[in-house]
């Protein structure tokens, strides 16, 4: 059975190359969802001093996109998701450009907006034009910055009405599960009723803590929303990949698949089958 991780970060100063693809195997994943580098809004405030790798200065957009794209080139295993930020003046000229070079998707986190403000919403639309999904953030931020009121479940209900947008929210929205949980619930019954034509995904990347994994899987494979059609795995590596810790993923994945009584089939949609239909492949 192919695993596919559909959400791994860049890391500036790493590059691609056939240890890579060497840490992947050890890991046992087949291909990974790669974002290019965030946009300029998260370079960190002169004020404070970040000492992590992760926050380092944003390049321009061509750059991050050139870079994304070179990884890509590399093997049709990783799979090209370009991180943009909706409010910049060019945002439309990003999403075209981005689409133009070949990317997948788009990775999105809502750090200084509401996933739900006009000028968003037009670039959300844009997308889903290009047939193109989008990967955001859900739940609390763990950024630099206060943003966590940006990602509650909730707030991400009038993208519902996009027509044949397709999105995936990340991290379970945790510690906001059980509202992420009835959230879908709303979604699965308009789509039902045949009032949208969007599609909603759910990214299980961490976010949720082991005490939590259990309890939150549980629910997935029980409320009885047919969750197990729209849910993807994810670990949250980082683009030279530590497959020490995605190991540990994956491990503790599979005790919350036992423990909610997952089928093979539904285990086989989780890894696989359920983002390569986010993807449009």
């Amino acid at each position: 059975m192919m695993i596919v991780d559909c959400h791994v970060h860049y890391t500036a100063g790493t590059s691609p190359g056939e240890k890579i693809l060497s840490q992947l195997d050890a890991a046992g994943i087949g291909r990974m969802i790669l974002f290019s580098h965030h946009p300029a809004t998260f370079n960190p405030p002169k004020t404070i001093e970040i000492k992590s790798e992760i926050w380092k200065t944003a390049p321009k957009p061509e750059e991050s996109l050139k870079t994304l794209m070179s990884w890509a080139a590399l093997s049709d295993r990783i799979i090209p998701f370009y991180w943009i930020d909706p409010l910049e003046g060019d945002a439309y000229t990003q999403v075209d450009m981005a689409v133009d070079a070949g990317v997948a998707g788009f990775k999105v986190i809502c750090n200084r907006f509401y996933p739900s403000d006009p000028k968003p919403m037009q670039v959300w639309e844009r997308i889903a034009k290009t047939g193109k999904p989008i990967l955001f953030h859900s739940g609390i931020l763990w950024c630099p910055l206060p943003a966590s009121m940006y990602n509650r479940p909730a707030g991400f209900e009038p993208l519902f009405f996009i027509p044949n947008l397709r999105f995936a929210m990340a991290h379970v929205s945790w510690p906001w599960c059980d509202e992420m949980l009835a959230v879908y619930g709303f979604w699965c019954n308009l789509k039902k009723q045949g009032f949208i034509s969007s599609e909603l995904f759910i990214d299980t990347t961490p976010g949720t803590p082991p005490i939590y994994r259990r309890e939150v899987f549980k629910k997935i494979y029980t409320i009885g929303y047919n969750i197990e059609d729209n849910v993807i795995f994810g670990t949250d590596c980082f683009s030279n990949y530590n497959s020490d810790y995605a190991k540990e993923i994956l491990a503790m994945d599979k005790d919350a698949l036992d423990n909610a009584g997952a089928t093979s089939e539904q285990r086989e949609k989780y890894y696989s089958k359920n983002v390569m239909r986010f993807l449009g492949m």
